[in-house]
């Protein structure tokens, strides 16, 4: 993990300030905005599932936890708030091994959420997305 993603966040990349995103005091700028439409998309089925298009993981909300959204192919997993944030601005949210969480590649829970991260900001709009604009500008310093 890249500790230099985002001008605010604060942490060394290992737990639990990897999942610093969840408390950010600046996520209203825009992380939040972003977050909200992942969410709405994972609900956008009534709590049924949501295809990714290109994968074949399904999305799903979880009532439990607004901080993650649950995947799925075979088994279910959690797609935190912290690593879709950390693919918007560094492209990347890889498997990251043991010993080595300083790899930028890497995300921060050091669980591969590829090809699933780019499906989903593919269906916010990717590129023109303006909430992804925004957190990309906030995540430099700037300002909406």
């Amino acid at each position: 993990m890249d500790i230099r993603f985002c001008v605010h966040y604060q942490g060394d990349g290992y737990p639990p300030s990897n999942r610093y995103c969840r408390t950010c005091p600046e996520a209203h700028l825009a992380c939040d905005a972003l977050w909200a439409r992942v969410v709405e998309l994972s609900q956008s089925n009534n709590g049924g599932a949501v295809p990714l298009a290109g994968t074949r993981a399904e999305m799903y909300p979880n009532p439990k936890n607004p901080e993650n959204v649950r995947m799925k192919i075979n088994c279910r997993w959690n797609l935190p708030k912290e690593d879709f944030l950390y693919f918007i601005a560094t492209g990347h949210v890889g498997m990251g091994r043991k010993g080595h969480r300083d790899d930028p590649k890497a995300s921060p829970s050091m669980t591969r959420q590829e090809p699933y991260v780019q499906a989903i900001a593919a269906a916010l709009g990717g590129n023109e997305c303006v909430e992804i604009r925004n957190v990309r500008r906030v995540q430099k310093g700037g300002t909406i």
